[in-house]
C-alpha cells in the first residue's frame, strides 16, 4: 500500500488539505487539475459538495469528509462559530481562538490518518496542507511513500523559532531543496501568470480565504534552506510583536504600524505560507 515502491506520482492531481469554503479547490479544477479535498467541518463539506457538484459527477473531484489526526477513529473537533476557518482537532489551538475572543463548538468527525488519504489519492503533483495544528501529521505520513509531490506548501508554524525550523528540516528531510515563504494576507496583489507555468490560464482573484497561486506561478524567488531559515528567524520575532497572538497584536498601535508600514513600502504582518519544490533526479 503505501510503501509501494512502484508508485508514481500523478502529475494531473491537486490535494487541498483543509479545504474551507472551497475557493481553492474550485481554482485549481479552472486550471485543469482533478482534485481531492480534505475537510473536517460536515456544513462546509457539504457545501463543498453542493457547489462543485459537476466536477464530482464528472470524476474530477472527490471530497473526503474526514479530520486528519494521529489513528483512524471518531475525534473531537472544535468548530469555531466566528472563524470557520480556525476549526481544529487541538484542544490547545482552540483555547488559544478562545482567548482571541471566538467561540467553538465541539462536535464529533471521522478521523483519517493522512497516509490512508494518500492511499485513496495516490500522491498528488501538488498538496496544500492548511489544517489548524495537523499540518505536521500530513509532512510525516510523506515518509512512507516511495515518492513526493513535486510541489507543496503547508501553514508556516511561525509561534517559535524551534517550529519553524523544525518545519523547514522536515521538508528538506523529504527532499525539498528549494522554499519560498509567501505571505497570505496580500493575495489580492496576485495575478496568475498568462502564458502559464502551472496547468491552465486562469484570470483568478484572490482573497484572504485563498492559498493563492502554486508552483512555479507562487509568488517570490525560490530560496535555500538557509535563507529561508534566516527569514523564518525574522518573522517569528515580527510575529512576538504584532502577530494576532503578539504583545502589540491586539492593540491600537498594530493600526498605527500598519499604516508605518504601508508608508514605507513595507509587507504588511499576516500569516505565511512555506512553499517548497522537489529536488528532481
Amino acid at each position: 500500500m503505501a510503501n509501494n515502491q512502484f508508485q508514481q506520482r500523478q502529475d494531473d492531481l491537486i490535494l487541498d488539505v483543509g479545504m474551507h469554503v472551497a475557493k481553492d479547490t474550485e481554482f485549481y479544477l479552472a486550471k485543469g487539475f482533478r482534485v481531492a479535498s480534505v475537510e473536517a467541518n460536515p456544513e462546509l463539506a457539504r457545501e463543498g459538495s453542493t457547489r462543485l457538484a459537476p466536477a464530482i459527477q464528472a470524476g474530477r473531484l472527490r471530497i473526503f469528509n474526514v479530520a486528519i489526526c494521529e489513528k483512524d477513529g471518531p475525534v473531537a473537533f472544535f468548530r469555531n462559530r466566528e472563524k470557520s476557518d480556525w476549526g481544529t482537532i487541538s484542544s490547545d489551538l482552540a483555547a488559544r481562538n478562545e482567548r482571541l475572543g471566538t467561540t467553538n463548538e465541539r462536535i464529533e468527525v471521522e478521523g483519517w490518518r493522512f497516509e490512508r488519504v494518500l492511499a485513496e489519492t495516490g500522491i498528488p503533483y501538488y498538496a496544500k496542507i492548511d489544517i489548524e495544528g495537523c499540518d505536521n501529521l500530513c509532512l510525516q505520513a510523506f515518509n512512507l511513500f516511495a515518492v513526493r509531490p513535486r510541489f507543496l506548501s503547508v501553514e508556516a508554524s511561525l509561534e517559535s523559532e524551534d517550529e519553524a525550523l523544525q518545519q523547514l528540516q522536515t521538508l528538506r528531510h523529504l527532499g525539498y531543496t528549494q522554499f519560498k515563504i509567501v505571505n497570505q494576507i496580500i493575495h489580492h496583489r496576485r495575478r496568475c501568470l498568462n502564458p502559464p507555468l502551472e496547468g491552465r490560464y486562469v484570470d483568478a482573484r484572490f482573497d484572504v480565504e485563498m492559498s493563492g497561486p502554486f508552483g512555479e506561478e507562487a509568488p517570490g524567488k525560490w530560496m535555500t534552506l538557509e535563507a529561508t531559515a534566516h527569514q523564518a528567524r525574522a518573522l517569528v520575532k515580527e510575529q512576538r510583536v504584532w502577530g494576532d497572538s503578539g504583545r502589540f497584536g491586539r492593540s491600537p498601535l498594530r493600526r498605527l504600524h500598519r499604516i508605518w508600514r504601508r508608508l514605507t513600502f513595507k509587507e504588511p504582518v499576516g500569516w505565511y505560507d512555506f512553499h517548497a519544490r522537489l529536488a528532481e533526479r
